[in-house]
């Protein structure tokens, strides 16, 4: 048999076709993110702030001290959590310290919401057995009453 001759393989990579692709790659990145910033405008516009925007509704309100004002909430909320005080003193709904509120907890324990009641004032007898000086127990005793049949 003769030995048929084969001409010599060609290159796979043709450096002339890559350097190409790779050049038009960059110019295409290149031309579409010129033509989103002229598309899309990414530039902030914020007045500046001081005594000439202060009147401007647009401009941010900014905290000229921030720690000591975060320190003064802290220390409002701290004083309401451990003091003594009046939440609405006409609805008469008051506030107690967190640990005298944890001991009262512990000490008689949390109303047991799911035990059955006898049906004397309607649905204002859960919130009379549990809460008896709350302001909406007088409002559904006042109700209840004015409801009633002769």
């Amino acid at each position: 048999m003769a030995e048929s001759v084969r001409p010599p393989e060609t290159r796979d990579v043709w450096p002339r076709a890559l350097i190409a692709f790779g050049v038009g790659l960059l110019v295409f990145l290149a031309v579409s993110a010129v033509a989103l910033k002229f598309v899309f405008d990414t530039t902030p516009v914020w007045p500046p702030p001081g005594p000439a925007a202060e009147s401007d509704r647009e401009s941010p309100a900014l905290q000229r001290t921030p720690e000591s004002d975060l320190a003064a909430f802290r220390s409002k909320e701290d004083k309401e959590l451990t003091t003594l005080g009046w939440v609405n003193r006409t609805a008469d709904i008051a506030r107690i310290p967190v640990e005298e509120a944890m001991k009262l907890v512990a000490q008689d324990g949390l109303p047991n919401w799911s035990k059955s009641t006898a049906a004397l004032d309607g649905e204002c007898t859960l919130l009379d057995q549990n809460v008896p000086r709350a302001p909406q127990v007088g409002n559904c005793r006042g109700g209840a009453k004015a409801g009633a049949g002769p």
